[in-house]
């Protein structure tokens, strides 16, 4: 897998604990939903972060959450202006198919910064039929929500009542039934990705219609 240089055009903060880093693109071509591998060019360490920017912009975004015990993220948080980043890939499969492009209905469930590749999927197709539950603590964690149309956007924060629901997106699903013939993607923890494919399997989506990215 092929690993480039890319020069850092910008970290800018969201809240205390998370950051967008944007980088020079150059020649890196990538399916909007892949991730890359975030590296330093000197120590060789790195971390997989899905794409944030859509395919059409002349940089590259990455949604960052800072992890006290984690390194990597606290190294990228005090990189500086004009700072080297490796990027190796792209890689994965967490891509729309030609149904999903072609207007069938989807939902689009994520958890914290696993918006990444949602954010990259409304950014670079202008005619998705898609609804978005995201799901966070709180609501200043809502991370791009102005990319996503407001009537196809449901935020569920879980520790205070400020968003659209308040309680978990597994709570939400548990009591709204959702249509059986969605296609339904999903990105955020491991928890989350099984309870709500129970959920919706329960409610008769076929696993075929199931797509999973677990973010971390």
């Amino acid at each position: 897998m092929e690993t480039q240089l890319h020069h850092v055009l910008e970290l800018e903060q969201l809240t205390p604990e998370t950051f967008l880093i944007h980088l020079d693109r150059q020649n890196f071509s990538f399916k909007p939903g892949q991730y890359a591998i975030l590296r330093n060019p000197k120590t060789g360490e790195g971390r997989e972060y899905s794409i944030y920017s859509s395919d059409r912009e002349d940089r590259l975004s990455f949604l960052v959450r800072e992890i006290k015990t984690g390194e990597f993220s606290r190294y990228l948080k005090h990189l500086k202006v004009g700072s080297e980043l490796a990027i190796e890939g792209p890689r994965g499969f967490f891509i729309l198919d030609e149904k999903s492009l072609n207007g069938h209905p989807l939902l689009f469930i994520a958890t914290g910064t696993g918006i990444s590749p949602f954010h990259s999927f409304v950014q670079s197709y202008s005619n998705l039929n898609y609804q978005v539950l995201h799901g966070i603590h709180f609501a200043d964690e809502a991370y791009g929500r102005a990319a996503f149309h407001s009537d196809r956007y449901l935020l569920c924060a879980s520790r205070e009542d400020k968003g659209g629901y308040f309680g978990r997106v597994s709570y939400y699903l548990k009591e709204h039934k959702v249509d059986e013939n969605l296609i339904c993607y999903l990105c955020g923890n491991s928890d989350m990705i099984e309870e709500v494919t129970n959920i919706l399997e329960s409610n008769g989506v076929s696993p075929e219609n199931i797509r999973t990215e677990v973010f971390f």
